[in-house]
């Protein structure tokens, strides 16, 4: 019986240890997802990834902080929680932000999710019927007048299975500061052709072409009919973005080197209209196909050959405990077409006249063709990357001000 024990003893002591080894030499950035719920690392990856401190707008100021003040701090929330959440936000910068699983705007950059709508007898009923319908853009965006923009649509019963639909018409328009501009009309049906994938099958499709001028934000729209004899009405719109233009495209050019213990990959492009750009991509693991981190680019690119270079900080990637080769993917990004230049800002007298005199005529960005395939970088070991938390002056301004505040 006493030797029964000693062997529990020892066992549990052995425990113990290899725990506490495994906690110990467990990668830094991952050791705080332990103990967590999958809502709470959920909150968590979606909070570490954005590229604008906790409770601030996803933006990037040209020193790679927010210069934003703390005044409108949320009083429900105590000071050492934000405190807390900064310091961990802020051990990468803003440009380089940590990526997994959980971030699926992220990850899918060119598909946004809609729902399945439930559905009333008609348009102008409260009570619902049982029915649901779903309008599904299967990009977010159409790109350059060759790209197609394709909505599929459904309507289910109660038991969940699809049921015919009489669509009586629909209409697509563009939206541009509070006014309608109409354009052609789609093809749709379900018929396996236009744009549908199988004929019959109760998906139908609606495929629609741009023209130079739908530029901007545009709705579809569509009433139909459905269910016994198909005596329901139903209406249903959906939205998507529309940039016929053509500013700039990847080259598919490429090449990787290390900088101060960081990845940095620089990508080739060619670009058709000078301007401010803003272009972001994702890097996973070449092996795995686990993701790792995101990077932006901001600046100016002339018309010519340019290159947008990302920089991922060294202390993301080994986090990730993961050697290279790495992989570049999902690079999109856009034009910045903004009313109001930066640099204006810093002209003075002169610079503040064009910013009263400007006016927005046009939607704030022009889309550039994403790259649909990958670069793979050079193999790396994970060691010689950087351990150092990512500083700055911005950094230990906000940290001292957050530090020194009072309720």
């Amino acid at each position: 019986m006493k030797a029964k024990r000693n062997y529990v003893l020892f066992g549990a002591i052995v425990s113990f240890f290899l725990v506490l080894t495994v906690f110990v030499f467990w990668p830094s950035g991952r050791r705080e997802s332990w103990f967590e719920s999958e809502r709470e690392r959920k909150e968590r990856a979606e909070r570490m990834a954005k590229n604008s401190p906790p409770g601030e707008s996803d933006s990037i100021s040209e020193n790679g902080g927010s210069g934003s003040s703390l005044q409108d701090i949320d009083d429900s929330v105590p000071l050492e929680r934000i405190l807390e959440d900064y310091k961990e936000w802020s051990q990468y910068p803003p440009n380089s932000r940590p990526l997994s699983k959980y971030n699926e705007d992220l990850i899918r950059p060119f598909f946004i999710q809609t729902t399945m709508i439930a559905m009333a007898d008609s348009p102008e009923s409260k009570e619902t019927n049982g029915y649901t319908c779903q309008l599904q853009p299967l990009s977010w965006a159409v790109i350059g007048i060759q790209d197609q923009m394709r909505i599929t649509f459904e309507c289910r019963q109660q038991d969940g299975k699809r049921i015919p639909v009489d669509i009586k018409y629909h209409r697509i328009w563009r939206e541009f500061d509070g006014e309608k501009f109409g354009t052609l009309n789609a093809d749709v049906g379900d018929n396996g052709s236009n744009g549908d994938d199988a004929a019959k099958d109760l998906l139908y499709t609606f495929q629609w072409k741009p023209s130079q001028k739908d530029w901007g934000d545009m709705i579809l729209e569509t009433e139909f009919r459905y269910g016994p004899n198909f005596k329901k009405l139903g209406k249903l719109n959906t939205s998507f973005y529309s940039s016929p233009g053509r500013p700039a495209e990847l080259s598919g050019s490429f090449s990787d080197t290390t900088s101060d213990g960081s990845l940095v990959i620089r990508a080739g492009i060619n670009v058709y209209k000078s301007g401010n750009y803003h272009i972001e991509g994702n890097l996973k693991h070449a092996e795995t196909g686990e993701y790792i981190a995101w990077a932006t680019f901001d600046g100016k690119l002339s018309t010519g050959y340019g290159e947008a270079e990302f920089l991922f900080y060294g202390k993301l990637i080994r986090d990730s405990g993961l050697d290279g080769p790495y992989v570049l993917t999902d690079i999109r990004g856009h034009r910045v077409n903004l009313a109001v230049d930066p640099e204006w800002f810093g002209q003075g007298e002169e610079g503040l006249k064009k910013i009263q005199a400007a006016k927005t005529t046009e939607p704030d960005r022009e889309l550039i063709l994403p790259y649909k395939e990958f670069y793979k970088t050079k193999s790396y070991d994970n060691q010689q990357f950087t351990s150092k938390l990512w500083d700055s002056n911005e950094k230990q301004r906000r940290i001292k001000e957050l530090e020194s505040m009072e309720r």
